[in-house]
């Protein structure tokens, strides 16, 4: 271990109070997505405290920290976003309470609360990673950049503006979304899908004057579910795509209509051999197929975005093409813990960045399979080895002067 990467790890672990209590402040901040701006002007406050050269806050309650290089060194810009889903039935949500993880089926102690995992435990790191490289006299050759964007479940806003209105940008990007302490490379595609299911309305109580649309739509969706869903292809890298029926509602909502339309709504996450132009050509021989056995049936597809056959929104940063993905897999080694490849299953900002020309990898405390849920939490033990990660990883990227 370089002497560097050994201060590193000793601040870290002598002041790891100091570090679970400004998690456990921005959880307690609530901060559902349009709603970002408290929680984003606190982590300002303490960029200023910590030592970042600038640290501001956008009109969409965007947070952004800079720690300047000396020069010569490539730039690290390092996105987590702030806001976060709805809370639900989730019990205390914003106390950010420490736990046994035993609850969890985890070893050790875990930070609980909306969040957590999803993802602002990956901010505060790296928030605090900046604060140990200021506090420990690390100078950097290339810039440190921080950003906890907003609006990112809801498609993604805060990140489009901070590269378009504040032009923050880097050489190398990280995403701190989960990844159970492994690294991520990409994730597949996002497609939303609108089905209309057309019928005939009339009164309830003589139900063979009309065509119930609902019923019409069920043909579809049982299809979708158990034949079209089970035979999306797999892809050597991303997997197999993935789609599933995720909203449903008719027209007009009474009780005592037939309903004369049905709308449902599909999410697929697909790969260059999936893409919404397979999808659409699929749904409309569904509804080809139904129409053949049922004179009655009628739908209309309407596809999320503008038929393509070449688009695909997810991302892939190929180690055999991008030098840094050896980088960041050295440096998480040397800090934590050799790291396997991995892909999100969810969709991230990365994508953003990756359709800049930007290499993109991904690093986070949490696991996937907690984020949205009520069991929203992160191991404290994985919180703290994340900053020794990033500081680290700061260094190998930017060069230390």
């Amino acid at each position: 271990m370089s002497d560097t990467l050994s201060l590193i790890s000793r601040w870290v672990d002598e002041n790891r109070d100091h570090c679970i209590d400004f998690f456990q402040q921005i959880i307690n901040i609530p901060s559902p997505s349009g709603e970002e701006h408290q929680v984003a002007e606190h982590i300002a406050s303490k960029m200023n405290e910590y030592g970042y050269n600038t640290a501001k806050v956008d009109k969409l309650g965007d947070v952004m920290g800079t720690i300047k290089g000396t020069g010569g060194g490539r730039s690290f810009l390092l996105n987590g976003h702030i806001d976060h889903v709805p809370v639900g039935d989730m019990v205390d949500p914003y106390s950010g309470k420490l736990m046994d993880g035993a609850a969890f089926g985890d070893k050790g102690k875990v930070l609980y609360g909306r969040a957590a995992c999803d993802m602002k435990g990956a901010v505060a790191a790296m928030v605090l990673a900046g604060r140990a490289l200021n506090e420990l006299g690390i100078k950097l050759k290339g810039d440190y950049r921080v950003t906890g964007v907003a609006l990112e479940e809801v498609g993604g806003a805060g990140t489009k503006s901070t590269i378009v209105d504040s032009q923050f940008l880097a050489d190398v990007v990280l995403i701190g979304e989960a990844t159970n302490m492994e690294l991520a490379l990409g994730h597949r595609g996002s497609i939303k899908f609108d089905v209309i299911v057309h019928g005939r309305s009339c009164h309830a109580s003589a139900p063979e004057r009309g065509i119930n649309a609902l019923y019409k739509a069920m043909k579809m969706i049982t299809k979708i579910k158990e034949e079209l869903a089970p035979s999306l292809p797999v892809h050597p890298v991303f997997g197999k795509a993935s789609l599933v029926v995720t909203q449903i509602e008719v027209s007009p909502e009474a009780s005592n209509v037939v309903p004369e339309t049905c709308h449902f709504v599909i999410d697929c996450r697909n790969h260059p051999d999936f893409t919404d132009h397979h999808l659409y050509e699929a749904l409309n021989k569904i509804i080809t197929d139904l129409k053949q056995t049922d004179p009655e049936f009628t739908a209309t597809v309407i596809p999320g975005t503008i038929i393509n056959e070449r688009r695909f929104n997810g991302f892939y940063t190929d180690p055999e093409k991008t030098p840094v993905v050896d980088e960041a897999v050295k440096a998480i080694t040397e800090a934590y813990r050799v790291p396997e490849k991995k892909i999100w299953t969810f969709a991230t900002d990365g994508r953003i960045y990756a359709h800049l020309g930007i290499p993109v990898i991904g690093f986070g405390p949490g696991e996937e399979k907690y984020a949205h849920t009520q069991m929203d939490h992160v191991r404290i033990d994985d919180f703290i080895g994340t900053i020794k990660v990033y500081a680290w990883l700061a260094c190998q990227i930017c060069g230390v002067a």
